[in-house]
């Protein structure tokens, strides 16, 4: 798990399992393709992060803002794939305070979820550790800010850790709130194996990396004797087959 500048330790365990009972959970993550794609935490989702802290509503509940606490006072578990990259955190909000802002981070914790870091972010946000704010200057109403995290190297595992969204506002009032929270990721295929699983795809093989990953995936076994038979025509049946293991489809 790589460390960023700053280093938190917050009590998440209890509030993410307070989450969770209440069935406050962001919409299933997509699981298969490569292509950028996202999950979104709404305002209505985050839970108080201690239970003496108090917050307010706006927009018919579509909006939460901090009330007796400044900063990051709400927070919400994020459950995404094993092995996704996290490209990016988003967060939507209303800011009508000159001196005030709306703000988030994103907490990737051990086991326990007693030691955390946080992604780093941009620069310039009222308080740290802090991915992503609208800043104290900015006083335009809706809008929303952007923080790119390629730069932390996020790779999911879920096995060793666990990871939240946390968000808040600096002013105590509705002039600095939250609608939603957007986390931007990426899925990739596995690395490949130093030896090779099929006698006739070599690690040499233009396609080996992907014929392996399919394999420990359980698509696969090939197609007997030890082999792949990676030239040989698939079938219609074969294709069901496939897509069916790859995408976990079912009927019920």
């Amino acid at each position: 798990m790589k460390r960023a500048a700053h280093i938190t330790v917050i009590a998440l365990g209890l509030a993410a399992s307070s989450a969770l009972a209440q069935g406050r959970v962001e919409a299933s993550p997509k699981t298969y393709g490569t292509q950028l794609t996202d999950v979104t935490i709404d305002a209505s989702q985050l839970s108080p992060l201690r239970s003496s802290t108090q917050y307010g509503s706006i927009y018919g509940g579509l909006g939460r803002y901090l009330v007796n606490v400044s900063g990051l006072g709400f927070m919400a578990p994020l459950h995404l794939p094993a092995g996704a990259i996290i490209v990016s955190l988003q967060v939507f909000g209303r800011d009508v305070s000159a001196a005030g802002e709306y703000q988030a981070a994103l907490e990737v914790c051990d086991g326990p979820g007693q030691t955390c870091f946080t992604a780093q972010g941009v620069p310039g946000c009222a308080d740290a550790p802090v991915t992503v704010c609208s800043g104290n200057d900015f006083e335009g109403g809706d809008g929303d800010a952007y923080a790119g995290l390629y730069q932390d190297d996020i790779v999911v595992d879920n096995l060793h850790n666990r990871y939240f969204v946390v968000a808040g506002n600096t002013t105590n009032d509705d002039t600095t709130s939250i609608s939603r929270l957007q986390v931007n990721y990426l899925l990739q295929v596995s690395p490949p194996p130093a030896t090779a699983t099929f006698n006739d795809v070599p690690t040499t093989d233009p396609a080996f990396q992907f014929i392996e990953a399919i394999a420990a995936s359980g698509i696969t076994a090939g197609c007997g004797g030890g082999n792949y038979c990676p030239d040989q025509p698939v079938t219609r049946r074969q294709m069901a087959v496939f897509l069916a293991k790859a995408l976990g489809l079912q009927w019920n």
